[in-house]
């Protein structure tokens, strides 16, 4: 403790932030995270780290390894100590390739997202790979945003329903629905708790067809259509 040259006591060593977070993606959001998140980030998955990102790695302590998301991730999840959390900081629907992964072998594969099916909001851009990404906000918001629960940030207006209840209410005929929600750590970086990407996995193999796959805070998210055979026409 700052003053105090007395060795820590136990109660003091167990008020320190535990190593529990995994982030995903080494660039401008994963080192915000590291940032923002001291003594907290474990490890930072990069295929090609800078020697900035290793050098800010190394001054909090975390380690960083060179490897694609999913390729780190997919055991990762499927181990018996995954982290508490996982903090997606990369341009990709970090679940919906985990999901593709895990279950190729029972025939799973990307299809774009109807847009058709997406509630009103106030910005939708489509992605090269038939993703939406989705917000509640026609503007580009600050990297430090709390996210307060009830009022916009900027504009100061009531944000209504949360992004991810909206899209967790999408219908349409032959689709079903799963919502991941990222949660705040930090201002600026949201967290998803891998419980919830195993139970959605389990749910998606358990009843196959086709998916509309999201990730989602309170005003912005990312959709993508992902297929699965029927579990009575596997083979």
């Amino acid at each position: 403790m700052r003053g105090h040259t007395c060795p820590m006591t136990s109660l003091e060593s167990m008020k320190q932030p535990q190593r529990d977070i995994l982030v995903i993606g080494g660039g401008r959001f994963g080192r915000l995270a590291l940032e923002r998140l001291p003594g907290r980030v474990a490890t930072v998955v990069e295929p090609t780290p800078d020697d900035g990102l290793l050098a800010l790695a190394r001054d909090q302590g975390a380690q960083v390894a060179r490897a694609s998301g999913v390729d780190f991730l997919a055991p990762v999840l499927a181990g018996n100590q995954p982290p508490r959390w996982v903090v997606p900081a990369l341009p990709r629907h970090l679940l919906h390739d985990w999901l593709l992964h895990d279950l190729a072998t029972l025939g799973a594969r990307a299809v774009e997202a109807p847009q058709a099916v997406l509630p009103p909001l106030a910005s939708v851009m489509q992605g090269d790979e038939g993703q939406l990404f989705v917000s509640l906000a026609n503007f580009l918001c600050p990297d430090d945003c709390p996210e307060p629960p009830k009022l916009c940030t900027v504009t100061g207006k009531p944000r209504g329903e949360p992004l991810y209840e909206r899209l967790a209410g999408m219908s349409r005929p032959g689709w079903r629905v799963a919502v991941l929600r990222s949660r705040q750590l930090a201002t600026g970086v949201g967290g998803c708790l891998p419980d919830e990407m195993l139970r959605l996995k389990e749910q998606i193999k358990a009843q196959g067809g086709a998916w509309l796959v999201a990730t989602s805070c309170r005003c912005h998210g990312v959709v993508s259509g992902l297929s699965l055979p029927e579990k009575a026409q596997r083979v």
